[in-house]
């Protein structure tokens, strides 16, 4: 299939029956048969038209402060016009000549080219975006990520692949119990969509046939720890050594890779080490973020060892470990009370008050449907390429801003006191307002260009 126009990846990707098939996609070499399963209305395709149309109602502030320029602007030009027509048929000079140059300082002033400056380059910048899979439900939020300092990422789906595949599994269980034990685990495993509880099943489901799972009750998700359910009047829980720890458990964490334990009661039953492999961009896409001025950190729920060896892995020199939800939107607020302008990047449940707290809130494709929802920038691409793409729009879309801004201010310095000393008649008054507004709208289109080069 080809996901171009979604992702603007363009590799095609193989797809077996079973798999989604996204709309705005194209099959490329065979005929294909497929059910819907959503209406036109909530589709990827319809999400997508919807949000660029939002992203276009609220105006940057550099956008609202030229508007409001313009809305001077005039008042000033029109009095600046009557004064140069008093002063010329005053002089003394005949009526027809001062309205003539009047009318001169009038039209070559027409604030066209301050009034363009900034949605024209903001247009072709969300463009631009769509185009590379990269949703911006703002246009304002061009002009923050210009501005931004601080780029903090989740681990597990952000940096890493998301996929954590078991490398070690230990049992404290004879075989008698094991078998019975682990069937638990599994049905408990089944309750959860996290990324450590999938890599587990799958790795339970090749080590032993699945057989009839027992039903669990009083099933509950304890964000950033795991999950806990009751069977046969015992308690089940699975997840991260905070939660054994609740549970009056003491395991052992150190260790480089992810981990997962299994308790009954307060008995641990087994223990599991993942391993979560960087994305293959990852430390290039780091590297050049950092050379570009931005301070990047990763803020995780996993331990402190295994946050440290993807940190080593990608170039990261700041991270935190074993935080909460809530530690990681207090975190980035205490970064913004130091003055810094953050931009969080994350696809989990429990980075959704994270991606609400920053600035702007960047969802990975992959994310949960919650927190593509509270972000503010969704990005069809899994790759953190598209991420440092995101922040190269935005810098090259604000710096255009600012250089259209300064041609229709130097235009109008030149070309005023011209028109008001009578060299400017009004047809060649028209053609240079025209041309500055031609200007302003070419050099817009410089971003367009540029990527096409790339």
């Amino acid at each position: 299939f080809d996901e171009s126009s979604l992702t603007g990846e363009s590799d095609p990707i193989y797809k077996r029956p079973g798999d989604h098939v996204t709309s705005g996609t194209t099959s490329i070499d065979a005929v294909v048969q497929y059910r819907a399963t959503k209406d036109f209305e909530h589709s990827t395709l319809s999400n997508i038209l919807t949000m660029l149309e939002r992203s276009l109602s609220k105006k940057p502030k550099i956008e609202q402060l030229a508007n409001r320029l313009s809305e001077y602007f005039s008042t000033v030009i029109l009095l600046l016009a009557l004064a140069t027509f008093l002063v010329w048929w005053f002089w003394p000079h005949s009526f027809e000549t001062a309205f003539m140059v009047g009318i001169s300082v009038i039209v070559i002033a027409c604030p066209c080219a301050l009034a363009l400056a900034t949605p024209v380059a903001t247009l072709v910048g969300l463009g631009q975006g769509a185009k590379r899979g990269i949703l911006f439900k703002e246009a304002a939020q061009l002009e923050t990520l210009a501005q931004t300092d601080t780029l903090v990422l989740d681990k597990t789906g952000t940096i890493t692949e998301g996929r954590p595949q078991v490398v070690t599994a230990q049992w404290y269980v004879d075989d008698a119990r094991k078998e019975t034990l682990q069937l638990q685990l599994q049905a408990l495993l089944n309750a959860s969509k996290h990324p450590v509880a999938v890599g587990v099943s799958e790795y339970l489901d090749v080590e032993a046939p699945l057989a009839a799972l027992p039903i669990l009750d009083e099933v509950r998700q304890i964000t950033a720890k795991g999950m806990v359910a009751r069977c046969e009047a015992r308690m089940l829980s699975g997840g991260s050594a905070a939660l054994m720890r609740e549970q009056g458990v003491m395991p052992a964490d150190e260790s480089e890779h992810t981990l997962f334990y299994f308790a009954v009661g307060d008995e641990l039953i087994a223990r599991f080490e993942l391993s979560d492999q960087p994305k293959a961009d990852a430390a290039e896409v780091i590297r050049a973020l950092t050379h570009s001025g931005i301070d990047v950190m990763m803020l995780t729920g996993d331990h402190e060892a295994a946050a440290r060896r993807v940190a080593r892995e990608v170039g990261i020199e700041h991270f935190h470990a074993s935080l909460t939800p809530e530690a990681k939107a207090d975190m980035i607020a205490q970064m913004q009370s130091d003055g810094h302008k953050v931009v969080m990047a994350g696809d989990g449940v429990n980075d959704i008050l994270a991606l609400a707290q920053a600035e702007i809130g960047i969802a990975m494709g992959n994310g949960s449907d919650i927190a593509i929802d509270v972000s503010d920038v969704v990005l069809m691409n899994d790759s953190l390429s598209a991420l440092e793409e995101a922040f190269r729009i935005g810098r090259a879309t604000f710096g255009l801003v600012k250089q259209n801004l300064g041609l229709s201010l130097v235009y109008n310095a030149i070309t005023i006191p011209l028109a008001m000393a009578g060299y400017v008649i009004p047809l060649v008054a028209a053609i240079s307002m025209s041309l500055s507004s031609l200007l302003v709208v070419g050099n817009s289109m410089r971003i367009s260009w540029k990527w096409k080069q790339r």
